[in-house]
């Protein structure tokens, strides 16, 4: 159905530390800490006037930090920083518009100090990403596959192709090796079209979940990065299974909602999380103006091959028929959503509104004592641990800070500030 090859990527030399050498094979499914596991340190990446930063604290919960204490300046800016729990490293990711970009990965040492384990160079651009078994995996669609010759697989017109999906797994197990993989999905669902991918969701048994955005080819002309053409079925949803191999391992399909996958530009944010008990919730922001269906959600239960035939939740009658961008999960059944703060939807349209649903309840709530939709400016990466979920947020007139919401008020606090920062990009939490 598909052709994978490797190309085995040799990093700089001398860029590894040996702290990497450290790492073990153990490994967790859960990459969000319980709360349990002996903070090491908080990692906040904030903007300035000219340059990003990486903030090191141990609370928070209250006060400020300024953004003069940092603990390291980046070289480049626009990184996206993702967080793993076991082994405990956070991953910069950065979008060189399709140039080679340089990634960073960082830990905590045993006296708290932030080390640099290495850097690591991802040749294509990518639009998706996520955790899986001992590595961090990116993702981007539209790409061009070739045969074992390196020649480009061509269509019955005889351009090339752009059904292939590129990966990059970064091994954090062994000095953050990194192999690229690419994968075809010309009809990978039977009905002619190709697949961009959205989102990786370790399901602790060797393999993982992907969103498929289920299109024709993407028009050539057309402007824009995004790898997805016209969606010819947009009241369907897809989801992949995959082993570490890239073997197909099973597709779950249903027609009650639309595909699973947030949109922005180039950028494909994943809509499937994993509750506490191992079932997977499989959102659908409904992002496509052909279709039908409300956002909602179904079930995979834990182990199952396919969805849950009993459960559909319909998410757009909870918030008035305004549609959802981003998905985290928090505790629980718990999960937070990005709701659009206008009912028709386009690339441009902000989605400044949050809201947590109960999975199992199927209860919904718009989170209070966050500032206000028209006041937000800016949002960063949240994280959740022990039981809440830490949201770094920008608002009109104010410092950026991090607000701790409770899901199960469905309220917030406002936590630590940083002062001389444009943004928080993102925040994290490094374990000992």
């Amino acid at each position: 159905m598909y052709i994978t090859h490797a190309i085995q990527k040799t990093l700089y030399a001398g860029m590894i530390c040996c702290a990497a050498q450290s790492f073990t094979s153990c490994h967790t499914n859960d990459n969000e800490p319980s709360g349990n596991e002996p903070v090491g340190a908080f990692l906040l990446s904030v903007t300035g006037e000219s340059a990003e930063y990486l903030l090191q604290t141990a609370d928070l919960t209250q006060g400020e930090i300024s953004i003069a204490d940092n603990k390291k300046t980046l070289e480049q800016s626009g990184y996206t920083w993702i967080f793993n729990r076991n082994p405990s490293v956070a991953i910069g990711l950065i979008y060189q518009q399709g140039d080679p970009g340089i990634g960073l990965a960082y830990t905590v040492d045993a006296e708290r100090n932030l080390q640099e384990l290495g850097q690591f160079q991802i040749s294509s651009r990518f639009t998706s990403y996520g955790f899986f078994d001992h590595y961090a995996l990116t993702s981007v669609g539209g790409q061009t596959p070739v045969d074992s010759q390196g020649n480009a697989l061509l269509d019955g017109g005889g351009n090339p192709r752009t059904d292939g999906v590129t990966f990059n797994f970064i091994d954090l197990n062994k000095s953050l090796a990194l192999q690229e993989k690419t994968i075809t999905t010309l009809n990978i669902t039977g009905n002619g079209d190709q697949a961009t991918l959205s989102g990786v969701v370790d399901m602790g048994n060797g393999e993982f979940l992907t969103g498929m955005v289920v299109s024709q080819p993407r028009d050539p002309n057309a402007g824009g990065g995004a790898s997805t053409g016209v969606v010819t079925y947009p009241d369907s949803v897809w989801v992949a299974a995959f082993d570490a191999g890239l073997n197909l391992k099973r597709i779950y399909r249903d027609n009650r909602i639309s595909y699973s996958s947030g949109r922005f530009r180039s950028a494909y944010y994943s809509q499937i999380g994993k509750a506490a008990n191992g079932d997977v919730y499989v959102f659908s922001g409904s992002y496509e103006t052909t279709t039908t269906h409300p956002c909602g959600a179904l079930k995979i239960a834990k182990n199952a091959t396919a969805f849950a035939a009993d459960y559909y939740f319909n998410i757009g009658e909870k918030t008035n028929n305004y549609k959802f961008r981003k998905v985290w999960h928090v505790a629980d059944n718990y999960f937070m959503l990005e709701v659009y703060n206008d009912l028709e939807v386009t690339v441009n349209t902000a989605a400044t509104r949050y809201a947590v649903v109960d999975m199992a309840a199927k209860t919904f709530a718009w989170v209070a004592g966050i500032p206000a939709s028209d006041k937000i400016i800016g949002t960063g990466l949240p994280t959740a641990y022990d039981g809440k979920m830490y949201f770094p947020i920008t608002a009109e007139s104010a410092d950026p800070a991090v607000y701790i919401i409770d899901p199960a008020s469905a309220s917030a606090v406002k936590g630590l500030s940083v002062t001389g920062a444009a943004s928080i990009n993102a925040v994290g939490i490094l374990t000992l």
